[in-house]
């Protein structure tokens, strides 16, 4: 929220989330915030919202609000998936009991990749694509003698 450039905006910001949802609630959020004038047209103030709402600055903020939002709420969450585990009745009884394990103690799974490479037949394409390269050189009369050295790549350990 401090990354925003005014007050107007962080207002902006704590109004999107006191109006009420769904279509225009950026406006009225943007009307609370001061932004416009009293004689600002319907049009005008769609612009400003659409703005600040497209803003990445604004955008963070939003995400730091809800971020906020989600942690005070959860108190309730717990408190309300302590009384569905305590209800052997309710419908969901053995799903939050689930959803309780799957985080206290998750499923551990183990995966093996073995990586094999045999790079044989890679060496016997390039010797033979250099061989060709020599022919040819010699074909054009090109002294391959004053050619720089090529490095020869071999395989470090293993086979």
């Amino acid at each position: 929220m401090q990354a925003l450039p005014s007050d107007r905006h962080r207002a902006f910001v704590r109004a999107l989330y006191t109006v009420r949802p769904g279509h225009g609630a950026a406006v009225k959020a943007a009307k609370i915030a001061a932004f416009g004038t009293p004689q600002s047209s319907p049009q005008s103030m769609a612009t400003i919202a659409s703005r600040l709402m497209h803003d990445d600055r604004v955008l963070d903020a939003i995400r730091e609000e809800d971020e906020k939002h989600i942690r005070a709420s959860a108190p309730r969450a717990i408190t309300a998936l302590s009384r569905l585990i305590e209800d052997p009745r309710h419908k969901d009884h053995a799903r939050g009991i689930g959803m309780v394990l799957d985080r206290v103690h998750p499923a551990e799974t183990q995966h093996r990749l073995t990586v094999e490479h045999d790079a044989t037949p890679a060496y016997k394409a390039t010797a033979d694509v250099l061989e060709r390269i020599a022919q040819l050189a010699a074909k054009a009369g090109i002294d391959v003698s004053k050619m720089p050295p090529l490095i020869e790549a071999k395989p470090v350990g293993g086979s």
